[in-house]
């Protein structure tokens, strides 16, 4: 591409990656060592309004409500305020075990004795229900400091301690948080519980809630938060194995943070879960009693796991969600469970991946603002990074990975305003950037004629006898499978960098890097009467120079590289190619095709550089070749003499010298048809020269003659069919 630009932009790339990195330096730290945290989870709470997979809502949650209704009716109907005597959650409990829930879960901490207890024995009632079901949680309430003086009940205390703590083994990871207290529930319903969970809820600083704790210690004996402990029990355990991965479960491992916390993955907010109102169930249990139809069918209940908690804004247990702001507490422990029956755990990306697609997504923005032709296209360029970068986000969401969002994107900003305003004041530099941008890629002589003639720089193109050159890295695929990405572009730097500089030192003009390969051409924009000599020479050169590179790469046990190149003379269109905004100085036309065609080529004989016939004509008096053979390429009907190019005249060694005059010999007996006698001088040539590629390409095909005969009318042309 022949622009003004590329220097300018190169040096405002170098002062925009000092900028990002400045950036990166205060954005990585501040991410990764969570003080930019309550700004991420800002991301995480989008990603769960927008992209919760309410697919995955466990249909076997169930949850009954404590609502205003519920106490308006007992309050109208029956007389009874609140709280209401407990013999009525025997009721539900009741009911629940005939329905055949699974578990019943008590979102609500009854530390003291019924308030009714005077009057009638109501906790007994429903201790008496708890045991008859076997399958309810009642749930304790951690602190982090003594409650107002002793604690409760040392008796209870050390009941609850001896009997309930969870069979805990830690292989590793950090150990379950101690608290210094605990509300627990009265030991009549203690003792009568299937098993105690905790039910602390703890939000960011924020207030919302994201995160949950599973385990709490509690004077060294460990209990599971309620989701968790009804999860155990409906699976028939009670213990607990946390590894460095998390907290192995039948599900899967539930990924812990350096606090053992587990983000919560919501699935929606209120209603998510299938309710009911806990009146409709108390009514339905006296229905039962008195053999009258339910309110509402037991079958709804059948296998379902049950939780009973308050919604009634009266009975203050309303938490801020990334869901909801106003959203009952029992609806988090319900979407841990949820989380827990699924086993579907979010986890945040680790550290290295984080840091890695933050500096990803700078520097490409950086790439994108500074090196895009304007600053519409590059504008859009950074819009579509941001917008891919954040769909790469809602994907790993998708698939249960955490990336951070926000400030990645905040990044992107400041480094596209850097970019702008570093684009902005580099404009003034570019003309006195042109001379050293051209003389990177063109001959000098090119870059006076830019200088001199800007309307070179208008499109068009004219006809004229030229040469053409293409090389290409053999085996080049495979080469880049065994090294990094930075490896396998510092060699590929350092083989072009030999390269251009061989083109260059000979006049040429290069047209194009793509990848390995390189495309040049000779006898344009200026005249060379010599254009098929200064290529020969140049393409003589490169190999020389491969050849010293080869043992610098082998000292460094890097791959070894070998390049095969075409050369071929004839008439060509060559000028301006493009649009009006975007152009190229390029050669095209049959001449230029040919001379890509033999570059391939060189794979059939294994040779290094191969002419045709025309460049051959040109050349004949300054250089050695041999003829190689009559070859069709692709694409053409009419065969071309082709040679291996090997030396300046009189630079050809004897050895070589010898492996050619064998070659040479063998050639000739093999259009003669004498393919035994054939045989004998390639097997001379391949003694000489193991490695000689044409000798063993004849011998192999003298062998398959020998076998299978041409046709009488066989024309010697070896037709080529691959590009």
């Amino acid at each position: 591409m022949i622009t003004g630009k590329f220097v300018s932009k190169q040096r405002r790339y170098l002062m925009g990656l000092i900028g990002c990195g400045l950036i990166l330096a205060v954005l990585l730290p501040s991410l990764l060592s969570g003080r930019l945290d309550l700004v991420e989870y800002k991301g995480l709470d989008w990603l769960h309004r927008h992209f919760a997979d309410k697919s995955r809502v466990a249909s076997d949650i169930v949850i009954l409500y404590i609502d205003q209704k519920s106490i308006d009716y007992f309050q109208k109907a029956r007389g009874i305020g609140w709280p209401w005597p407990r013999d009525a959650y025997g009721l539900v409990v009741e009911y629940l075990r005939q329905a055949g829930a699974r578990a019943v879960i008590f979102d609500a901490v009854y530390s003291e004795p019924s308030v009714f207890a005077g009057d009638f024995d109501d906790d007994n009632t429903f201790a008496s229900a708890m045991e008859s079901s076997g399958r309810v949680i009642q749930t304790l309430v951690m602190h982090e400091n003594v409650k107002g003086g002793a604690p409760a009940d040392e008796q209870a205390l050390s009941a609850l301690i001896s009997s309930r703590p969870l069979d805990y083994r830690r292989q590793d990871g950090s150990a379950p948080h101690s608290f210094r207290d605990v509300t627990m529930p009265i030991p009549v319903l203690a003792e009568a519980a299937w098993a105690l969970g905790v039910i602390n809820v703890e939000p960011e600083e924020d207030g919302v809630v994201r995160r949950v704790r599973p385990l709490v210690s509690f004077r060294d004996a460990v209990f599971p938060a309620i989701s968790l402990a009804a999860f155990l029990k409906v699976n028939g355990e009670w213990s607990a194995l946390q590894t460095a991965k998390g907290l192995s479960l039948p599900t899967g491992t539930l990924p812990l943070d350096g606090e053992g916390m587990a983000l919560l993955k919501y699935y929606g907010g209120l209603g998510t879960y299938q309710d009911y109102t806990i009146a409709a169930v108390i009514q339905s249990s006296l229905d039962m009693q008195m053999e009258k139809p339910p309110l509402l069918e037991p079958r709804l209940f059948k296998d379902k796991i049950v939780f009973i908690g308050a919604k009634a804004a009266a009975l203050f247990d309303l938490r801020s969600t990334p869901m909801d702001d106003s959203l009952p507490g029992v609806e988090i422990h319900a979407a841990f469970l949820n989380n827990l029956l699924a086993g579907d755990f979010l986890q945040r990306g680790g550290h290295v991946l984080r840091g890695l697609l933050a500096a990803f997504l700078l520097l490409a923005t950086l790439s994108a603002a500074v090196l895009a032709p304007s600053a519409l296209t590059g504008g859009l360029a950074c819009l579509i990074l941001c917008l891919l970068y954040a769909a790469g986000a809602v994907l790993a969401f998708r698939q249960n990975i955490w990336l951070d969002l926000l400030s990645p994107l905040g990044g992107q900003v400041g480094v596209f305003i850097l970019a702008s305003v570093l684009n902005y004041y580099g404009e003034g530099r570019e003309k006195k950037a042109v001379k050293g941008a051209f003389s990177r890629y063109l001959s000098p002589q090119v870059v006076a004629q830019v200088l001199e003639k800007p309307e070179l720089l208008s499109l068009g193109g004219s006809r004229r006898v030229m040469t053409a050159f293409f090389s290409d890295l053999a085996g080049f695929t495979s080469i880049s499978e065994t090294l990094t990405p930075e490896g396998l572009v510092h060699l590929l730097n350092r083989y072009l960098s030999l390269m251009t500089g061989a083109i260059l030192d000979q006049g040429g003009t290069l047209d194009k890097f793509e990848g390995d390969a390189i495309m040049a051409f000779w006898g344009a924009p200026l005249p060379q009467e010599d254009h098929a000599l200064r290529a020969c020479l140049a393409a003589l050169e490169q190999q020389k120079l491969m050849a010293a590179f080869r043992k610098e790469t082998a000292a460094e046990n890097l791959p070894e590289l070998h390049v095969r190149m075409g050369v071929n003379t004839g008439p060509m269109i060559v000028g301006n190619m493009g649009s009006e905004e975007r152009f190229d100085y390029t050669v095209m036309g049959d001449a230029v095709n040919l001379a890509s065609r033999l570059e391939g080529a060189n794979k059939a004989f294994g040779t290094g550089i191969m002419i045709s016939e025309t460049t051959y004509a040109e050349v004949r008096d300054a250089v050695e070749v041999r003829e190689l053979d009559l070859l069709r390429v692709k694409g053409k009907n009419k065969p071309i003499t082709v040679y291996e190019l090997l030396s300046r005249k009189g630079e050809l060694n004897p050895e070589k010298a010898a492996v050619v005059d064998a070659f040479e010999q063998g050639l000739a007996l093999y259009r003669d048809l004498d393919f035994p006698k054939a045989e004998e001088f390639f097997i001379r040539a391949l003694n000489l020269d193991p490695k000689d590629g044409p000798s063993g390409t004849y011998l192999e095909r003298c062998r398959a003659y020998r076998q299978t005969p041409p046709p009488p009318d066989w024309d010697r042309v070896f037709t080529l069919t691959t590009k």
